[in-house]
């Protein structure tokens, strides 16, 4: 309990401190919305169509709605920012599971409030979704790939805390072309997990199997990328 209080000022610190930079979350959330409500739009005018853009588009960006933008975020790969802060943090002492639970919490956080902004305009720009969705097979849709996200965001929390800034960002375009290769073989074997994910949803709400599948998924990574991560904290060398 200690711990999470400890890590809930920390990140009331970051947010005080990092103001403006939030605004960059608000305007990245809104310009993602409308670009792949758009293309949300288009793929289900058009269903025979089958394409692998919408599903690389969610795979790509849905996990960078774990991330609100910082100082740390602009700087990480010039300024090596994120070893900084480690270091920082070490030399205070705060313990590395302070620094595991403060990085969660910017991360639910991230994912309450982008998903809130994303979720809630796509909802309008993608029409044919509104007229052919309830607001519980919608809720349903947007948990389904909240949890996808959060599956995502384990690895990159770990990448995050146990590489330098170039290494960090050659892991991150690694996660990338996994994501574009999954939507080209989705599409190879003729499937869409965008309209996969749209009539399951549709079809079972909040009982979604999906939605389900996906929050365990989510759950078993982040667990098993926190454990991975704080035995890497406490043997990492910050210099």
């Amino acid at each position: 309990m200690e711990n999470a209080r400890k890590a809930w000022y920390i990140m009331q610190k970051d947010l005080r401190s990092e103001k403006k930079y939030l605004v960059w979350s608000i305007v990245y959330a809104v310009y993602m919305a409308v670009m792949v409500g758009t293309a949300v739009r288009g793929q289900m005018d058009a269903p025979e169509f089958v394409s692998p853009v919408t599903d690389g588009l969610f795979m790509l960006f849905i996990p960078m709605l774990g991330f609100y933008f910082s100082r740390r975020s602009f700087k990480y790969l010039s300024e090596d920012s994120y070893t900084q802060m480690l270091a920082y943090f070490r030399a205070l002492p705060i313990p590395d599971r302070v620094i595991i639970l403060y990085r969660l919490l910017q991360m639910f956080m991230a994912f309450i409030f982008n998903g809130i902004i994303f979720f809630g305009l796509m909802y309008w720009v993608a029409e044919p979704m509104r007229s052919g969705m309830s607001l519980a097979g919608y809720l349903a849709f947007s948990l389904t790939w909240i949890g996808y996200g959060l599956a995502l965001s384990g690895p990159y929390m770990y990448f995050e805390f146990s590489n330098h800034g170039k290494a960090y960002f050659r892991a991150t375009l690694i996660l990338f072309a996994g994501a574009i290769v999954a939507a080209i073989v989705i599409k190879i074997c003729g499937g869409n997990m965008l309209l996969y994910s749209v009539e399951t949803a549709t079809r079972w709400k909040l009982l979604s199997p999906l939605m389900w599948v996906m929050f365990a998924a989510a759950a078993a990574s982040l667990a098993a990328f926190t454990k991975l991560t704080l035995r890497t904290l406490r043997s990492r060398d910050l210099v």
